[in-house]
């Protein structure tokens, strides 16, 4: 008995992290709390209490949205759970609150994914709300390690450097590092950062609707040209000659060391985006025919140490995502879309747990004049398409990325298997579902972006196919009053999930029920 109540208690963990809401493109950031339960029989309960919608200004009471049932499957030391259910919002239990709106709702469809990462959790969850309230919300849950944080440059922080009795202080953005926190010399780095080479910024680029960017200029150290450089990892300065790669940028996750705003100088990330994409906007104080361009260089590491400009052959890397060609045109912002390599480094076997990027007034060391680049809206891009599909071994004729509706004709019985689809995001996942219709089979293919974040459906009209559901007969004495169930994978099952769809089959008849 003792064991038995043990086992029932599963597993319990209560997330404290930013929550994101979307409502309709209006975006606003709080603090929450979500809790994770696993039961007895390994799914799981996941937890939102007391929501509250907080729009300009105002405050909506939501209440209690709970998910139960919920599947859940492990690779490594990330759980993945996903679940599509309609729900009834349940009432908050804050004290104080005179109305939740939630239970006057009705019945609300949500849809879930969320990866359990120790010590954090994050979840991406679509309530639509369009019935009730005409609106659709997307509510963000952490960050899962995918993303550049402040990446808008929105928020800065005052960096300090001493030598002495002397200061120099500059602003940094939060996040991001330039010479008022490098390391090295002790000499050196006041040399290279007493001078500001960062500030806070009102010109942003068009259709922004964020208010800063961040300058970055060079200066000049000992008559030669310093360029004006910001990175996620550490600046450090070990040479009075620019081009010496002991003057580089770096990144450990080992390190301890926090910047004056108790930030780590690494940028920790999980996934394997597939782009860069980046705002700037450039000017040479005096043209260099000889180096005309600033630079862009991110690159993805296992997390150990790992510098830019390069020592030595490193066997740590990921992928790259480099632009080091970067002209002024005319001083005018420009939007930069950098795709990551990932080819060139998949022999080192590796995975993703870390990022360095580092942004500079020049592409060579000490070769430019005095600079000016602004830099805006720096971010991560994670896609969610398909690049190749096919049915029964034969590639799906006239297929486009684009285009998510197909109708084709097939014999036979025909499985998720079947399906062969091949995602153009590198962390992508595919998921793959297959349902009997009048006439043949209905496949659904959603893919879904490795930062959870987006996912596109494509529907496959299959004429002449069967599935399982479709061939399936009763045996031994059972009347034709004898039900069966089958999931959308057309296997039979014993049991069914509240708010999962299956197909219900008696007396001849299929219909699509939901428990």
């Amino acid at each position: 008995m003792w064991l038995a109540a043990t086992a029932l208690q599963g597993m319990a963990a209560d997330y404290t992290d930013r929550l994101t809401v979307d409502v309709n493109g209006n975006v606003a950031e709080q603090q929450a709390t979500i809790s994770v339960d696993q039961t007895a029989n390994g799914d799981y309960t996941l937890t939102l209490k007391n929501f509250k919608l907080e729009m300009g200004g105002q405050t909506l009471n939501v209440g209690n949205i709970e998910l139960k049932d919920v599947k859940g499957t492990t690779a490594g030391a990330v759980t993945t759970l996903r679940t599509s259910q309609t729900i009834n919002i349940t009432e908050g239990t804050e004290a104080g609150v005179p109305l939740w709106i939630g239970p006057s709702l009705g019945p609300v469809p949500v849809n879930m994914v969320a990866e359990l990462r120790a010590p954090k959790a994050y979840a991406v969850i679509d309530i639509d709300m369009q019935a009730t309230l005409g609106q659709t919300i997307r509510v963000v849950f952490g960050n899962g390690g995918y993303h550049i944080e402040n990446g808008g440059f929105e928020d800065f922080h005052t960096a300090t450097i001493t030598s002495g009795s002397s200061s120099a202080t500059s602003d940094e953005p939060n996040h991001w590092h330039s010479f008022m926190s490098t390391s090295g010399n002790p000499g050196l780095q006041w040399m290279a950062g007493k001078d500001p080479h960062t500030f806070i910024s009102d010109e942003v680029r068009p259709g922004s609707t964020g208010k800063q960017s961040v300058k970055v200029t060079s200066t000049k150290v000992f008559g030669f040209v310093a360029n004006g450089t910001i990175t996620t990892g550490r600046l450090n300065a070990g040479s009075m000659f620019a081009s010496n790669k002991a003057n580089h940028s770096r990144l450990d996750l080992s390190s301890t060391d926090k910047d004056a705003h108790g930030d780590p100088f690494y940028l920790a990330l999980n996934g394997r985006p597939d782009s860069l994409t980046v705002w700037v906007k450039f000017k040479q104080g005096t043209p260099q025919p000889k180096a005309p361009y600033a630079t862009v260089n991110a690159v993805l590491t296992d997390g150990t140490y790992y510098q830019d400009p390069e020592d030595k052959a490193y066997t740590n890397i990921v992928a790259k995502a480099t632009d080091n060609r970067i002209a002024s045109k005319d001083f005018a912002w420009q939007r930069l879309s950098i795709p990551f390599d990932y080819d060139t480094y998949a022999a080192n076997g590796v995975e993703p747990k870390a990022l360095l990027i580092t942004i500079s007034t020049n592409a060579q060391a000490g070769a430019g004049s005095i600079d000016e680049l602004y830099v805006d809206d720096i971010a991560l891009v994670y896609n969610a398409r398909l690049s190749a599909l096919s049915v029964k071994g034969k590639p799906v004729e006239g297929f486009d990325a684009a285009t998510l509706t197909y109708n084709l004709t097939a014999d036979g019985p025909l499985s998720a298997t079947d399906i062969v689809a091949k995602a153009d995001g590198r962390g992508a996942t595919v998921d793959t579902q297959v349902e009997p219709v009048e006439g043949g089979v209905k496949a659904l293919v959603t893919v879904t972006s490795n930062d959870l974040l987006t996912a596109t459906r494509y529907t496959l009209n299959i004429t002449g196919a069967t599935t399982g559901i479709n061939t399936a007969t009763t045996t031994g004495n059972q009347s034709s009053s004898a039900v069966e169930f089958y999931n959308l994978q057309g296997q039979r099952v014993s049991s069914m999930q509240p708010g999962r769809v299956y197909i219900r089959k008696s007396g001849g008849k299929s219909v699509k029920v939901v428990k």
